[in-house]
């Protein structure tokens, strides 16, 4: 008795069925992604002022103390993140301006620095705060970099600066500054040098520029909220910076870079390159060799019917193509233990030990082998599978022979 294929009948789930299903995911998704962006933004809006010596810092190494306390005292002391910004600033102010000047992270060019420079000349008192050998060589006569300050807790002023003079004494400097030897003795004479911190060095140095004054302050610690109140740095920063109703606190930022940014091909190896386009003709070679070839698209109405005997085939070439020689088997397997079961009339959740025994004793074959072929047994080949696709059919047949119907 033959028993005839059964169709399998499989219908394409419609796109709103789909969505409907996957309803929650989507939205949960949706809300982690608006929840992520909601905490970038409201933490990146929220990120303190950290730089040194800026007066929007509040923490250790800020000045919004100094700009404060100089605010009270009727100095207007307006923040500069650009050269235009301090130019407008010190113009606005009649040329007749302060101007802390700190750029440590070297955004400013020499032409830059050149103008700043210009405007001490027209009659600005520039400050410079733990300047660099490029700020010293542009905005500086004969001054240079001595290196670190000694280590000393307290400095004396030991010179007739007036706001040197208040302060008498100031907490460690960082940086020392000297007079170049080459310099004349003019400049020399001109220049007043304070805060002595070793081998004919200073950490604060004053000389005229044109209408204005520079000057050269390695103390930088003094500025900040940290250590302004120590020994009489507050008198010094104060009176340096408090000689004009305006201040201008120009910190240089990016805006000021001039510096010709490397693109990412000039940043890149030579040799990457041509990699790349060997990787790629690769890829593509790889592609057309070993991909697959579809055929046109061929239109069907939906409910399409599958055959069962299609699915069959189809699955047999996937084990076949990937050599899965027990899988193969188990499908056959599974398919004679269902028909041996129903032939010896034993029930439905009889194990494959129950179903041994009873083959065996239908055939007279031992259980260990009848046991074997049904599930023990492992091919290792494709000749194996076939051997034991053949041993489960003689099986099959020899229950059928000895079952009365």
């Amino acid at each position: 008795m033959s028993i005839a294929p059964a169709e399998a009948i499989t219908e394409t789930p419609r796109l709103r069925t789909t969505l409907r299903r996957r309803l929650f995911w989507i939205a949960a998704i949706v809300l982690a992604i608006l929840g992520a962006l909601f905490t970038v933004f409201s933490s990146a809006s929220g990120i303190p002022d950290g730089e040194r010596f800026s007066i929007g810092n509040a923490g250790a190494t800020g000045s919004r103390a100094v700009a404060e306390v100089l605010r009270q005292q009727g100095v207007d002391v307006v923040e500069a993140t650009t050269l235009d910004e301090a130019r407008s600033a010190v113009e606005e102010a009649g040329g007749r301006a302060g101007i802390l000047f700190s750029d440590a992270s070297g955004y400013l060019d020499d032409d830059g620095r050149d103008a700043v420079r210009a405007l001490a000349e027209g009659g600005a008192d520039l400050v410079l705060v733990e300047p660099g050998s490029d700020e010293l060589e542009s905005m500086a006569d004969g001054i240079a970099n001595a290196g670190a300050a000694a280590d000393d807790s307290t400095v004396g002023a030991g010179c007739a600066l007036p706001a040197a003079e208040r302060a008498g004494t100031i907490s460690q400097p960082s940086w020392a500054y000297r007079l170049l030897d080459a310099d004349a003795e003019a400049t020399r004479a001109d220049t007043v040098r304070c805060f002595p911190a070793g081998d004919d060095s200073y950490s604060l140095l004053q000389q005229p520029a044109g209408a204005g004054t520079v000057t050269v302050l390695g103390a930088g610690d003094a500025l900040t909220n940290d250590s302004v109140a120590l020994q009489g740095n507050a008198a010094l920063v104060l009176g340096l910076l408090g000689t004009h109703e305006t201040l201008v606190w120009y910190q240089p930022g990016y805006e000021d870079f001039d510096g010709a940014t490397p693109t990412l091909g000039e940043l890149t190896p030579g040799w990457v390159t041509p990699v790349i386009l060997v990787l790629l003709l690769t890829t593509v070679a790889a592609g057309i060799w070993r991909g697959r070839r579809f055929g046109p698209v061929v239109v069907e109405n939906l409910p399409v019917t599958v055959r069962a005997s299609e699915t069959m085939e189809g699955r047999a070439r996937l084990y076949a193509r990937q050599s899965a020689h027990g899988r193969a088997l188990d499908a056959l397997r599974i398919g004679t233990i269902s028909r041996l079961t129903t032939a010896l009339n034993l029930p439905r959740y009889a194990d494959v030990v129950e179903v041994s025994r009873s083959v065996a004793n239908s055939t007279g074959r031992g259980v260990d082998e009848v046991y074997d072929i049904l599930v023990g047994a492992v091919p290792r080949s494709e000749r194996e599978l076939l051997d034991y696709s053949d041993r489960l059919l003689v099986l099959e047949q020899q229950v059928a022979a000895n079952t009365p119907r």
